[in-house]
């Protein structure tokens, strides 16, 4: 009996605190919904997406990156709902869409439903298309690798579905679904020595192109052709897509947006971020000086010499070469220009496995799961108590350590372990 009561509290207080959060998150989101003054407290970068879907299809590809339009079609459509007045229209702020057309494609349609239902609409997809995949990911690599699961395929996947980067991607709308799938995808088709298949998942990543940033360098660096070659494949046929779909004139459009992107465009919302960017802005913020950048420079470079060792213990033909593309994904997190929260989704499929194989202790994926809505919860706290608190500020300081957290992890397990010949195949 005290056998099995001391098993029962080592993992149902854990349990309970799954539920805790995912309770606070729905809580969070209500309250998001019942918001009658804020448009942007749920959806928010799915007005963007829609709105780009919606130009596309009834003007063209062309037309969906340039900004006045853009303005006209969101601020309509929020004054239709009431949430910006005629007088405010000349100063609404423009989500972008700053993505190749060939991934606005799907918007053309969800944009012939109403805003709100559409929204709902890609919501519940999303859900399924997580669920579905992860638990379709956690099945194929315990028959890949004949993995002992340490605790149960369920209490994995609750894990993942409580974690704050796949709730900031529900209550914003995001696309980090598919960016997730094509992380998981290079990897497991990676591990079954499907090396070109793995580079075509990999090229998904041009989504959100500053999270290709390092392991493109790295598939160069390693001779791994192959994959390099699947990539090539897939990110030329979006390319060209994306060009044919768009017109020269739409794709300079992009590139002027892209070459544009956080100059003097609040959207970005550089203290709300993971990266060392976030990091010297509040210095900046602080000390009313350029300083921050000095420190963020700094930083990257230390995140880089990490990168430099996770990568230098790697053999991609060993189990322990998914921590270390872990490791250079969670790097690129911190040290990319642009890099939200709900990006960290790329992260969870790498975690899963690396927890699975044992390859790291649960209590690293628990602790990643745990500590953005506990800074939350304390911001809270603190709010209530009179000091002045940012709450976004400090879940994304929160998000930024736990990456680094992740990093410093897998150095230190790499380091330990015997490398073995770190040149791939």
């Amino acid at each position: 009996m005290k056998e099995y009561l001391r098993r029962f509290t080592k993992l149902n207080w854990k349990i309970i605190a799954l539920f805790a959060i995912a309770i606070f998150y729905a809580g969070l989101f209500v309250i998001s919904i019942r918001d009658s003054e804020s448009p942007i407290h749920y959806g928010g970068d799915y007005l963007a997406f829609w709105s780009a879907g919606k130009i596309a299809d009834e003007q063209g590809f062309s037309e969906i990156y340039d900004l006045e339009t853009l303005r006209k079609v969101q601020s309509l459509e929020l004054k239709l709902k009431g949430f910006i007045s005629e007088s405010d229209t000349s100063s609404f702020i423009t989500l972008p869409a700053p993505y190749l057309s060939f991934f606005i494609l799907p918007f053309g349609l969800l944009s012939r439903v109403e805003l709100t239902q559409s929204y709902w609409l890609w919501f519940i997809l999303n859900l399924f298309v997580l669920v579905g995949y992860l638990s379709f990911f956690l099945w194929k690599i315990r028959l890949v690798t004949n993995a002992l699961v340490s605790r149960s395929a369920l209490y994995l996947l609750a894990l993942a579905l409580v974690s704050f980067p796949l709730f900031d991607n529900l209550i914003n709308g995001q696309l980090n679904v598919f960016l997730m799938v094509c992380t998981g995808e290079f990897v497991r088709n990676a591990l079954r020595k499907k090396p070109v298949l793995s580079g075509v998942w990999l090229g998904g990543l041009l989504l959100k192109p500053q999270l290709l940033i390092l392991i493109i360098p790295i598939l160069l660096i390693r001779r791994q052709w192959k994959a390099f070659f699947g990539f090539a494949i897939s990110s030329g046929l979006i390319t060209l897509s994306s060009i044919a779909l768009s017109g020269i004139e739409g794709t300079l459009a992009l590139i002027r947006l892209w070459t544009g992107w956080g100059e003097g465009n609040a959207i970005t919302a550089p203290t709300a971020m993971i990266n060392w960017r976030m990091i010297g802005t509040l210095i900046n913020d602080l000390t009313n000086s350029s300083v921050g950048w000095i420190f963020a420079g700094l930083g990257i470079a230390v995140t880089l010499i990490l990168v430099y060792f996770i990568e230098k213990n790697t053999n991609q033909d060993n189990p322990r070469w998914v921590l270390g593309i872990l490791g250079i994904f969670a790097a690129t997190l911190v040290i990319t220009w642009h890099s939200h929260h709900h990006m960290a989704l790329v992260l969870i499929p790498l975690l899963l496995y690396v927890t699975v194989n044992n390859l790291f202790p649960e209590n690293i994926l628990f602790l990643w799961v745990v500590l953005p809505p506990l800074a939350w919860v304390i911001a809270l706290i603190t709010g209530q108590a009179g000091f002045a608190v940012d709450q976004m500020v400090v879940v994304a300081i929160t998000g930024f350590f736990a990456c680094h957290f992740v990093i410093v992890s897998v150095f230190k397990y790499l380091k330990n372990t015997d490398s073995g010949d770190n040149r791939g195949t």
